[in-house]
């Protein structure tokens, strides 16, 4: 029977192991195979294997098929790697929220998905605003109440859901029951619109509306949004003027962030 140390022991080796994976990708190197990483790593292949697909579940790598390598998820960026890419992301948003917060009278929101909730990356507020959310660069959000984290899920399909959802059950994710209410409705609303509504949710009095950004290394890797009181931001001006300029910005950083990769690969 195997002592407590010997057991500590070994679960130190196999954190030290999957350390080893990720530190194997780097900016030029964003999709590795098995066989590469093995290779980097000098683990053995079978062993690396499993650690991949571990890794994968716990959400730190995510598996291209067509590529059939695996590349860093965003949680990853909360550990420090690939810092600059999202300093980048942030350099180009912030300006850009801030022009979309001044126009429509909002807070906006940059996040992530970080095990069970949403961490903000990035928060601005209109200048004209009397009230602000209380959310800052930093605050975590939880799944169910958030457009945010209701646009990430219903973006997802439907196998990729049903492991996330499955993650989140097994870790007790606060506002997993006021998410599982929302999936179909956030599911609809993301298929046909692409932008997600949740009216009174986060906040008492608050309505948001949210979208998710794509990037080259992985798709819903972030999710943009926006709220504010409920007397100043209803549905039917979400719909009609604030939710397809917030498509707008989408379209906008996507594009930037492309040229950014480009740019960094050639």
């Amino acid at each position: 029977m195997a002592t407590s140390e010997q057991v500590a022991g070994s679960e130190v080796r196999v954190l030290a192991r999957g350390l080893a994976i990720l530190k194997a990708f780097e900016p030029d190197n964003r999709w590795r195979s098995n066989t590469e990483l093995a290779i980097s790593t000098g683990l053995p292949k079978p062993t690396v294997s499993r650690l991949t697909a571990n890794l994968t579940e716990a959400g730190y790598l995510v598996y291209s098929a067509e590529r059939a390598s695996y590349g860093l998820a965003t949680s990853v960026l909360t550990l420090g790697f690939l810092a600059a890419s999202n300093r980048d992301l942030i350099v180009v948003a912030r300006p850009l929220m801030q022009e979309f917060a001044d126009q429509h009278n909002v807070s906006v929101v940059l996040a992530s998905p970080d095990g069970d909730t949403m961490v903000c990356h990035e928060v601005v507020h209109s200048r004209s605003m009397l009230f602000t959310l209380r959310v800052r660069a930093g605050s975590r959000l939880q799944m169910g109440p958030s457009a945010l984290g209701r646009a990430l899920v219903g973006s997802m399909g439907d196998a990729e859901r049903d492991r996330f959802l499955a993650r989140l059950s097994r870790a007790g994710a606060p506002g997993l029951a006021e998410l599982h209410e929302h999936v179909k409705a956030a599911i609809t609303q993301m298929k046909q619109r692409q932008y997600c509504i949740a009216a009174g949710s986060l906040e008492q009095g608050t309505n948001g509306v949210a979208v998710v950004i794509d990037t080259p290394q992985q798709p819903h890797s972030y999710a943009i949004g926006c709220a504010a009181p409920t007397n100043t931001l209803s549905v039917t001006r979400i719909e009609s003027s604030v939710a397809p300029d917030l498509l707008g910005l989408k379209a906008r950083l996507e594009a930037e962030i492309n040229a950014t990769s480009a740019q960094k690969e050639s």
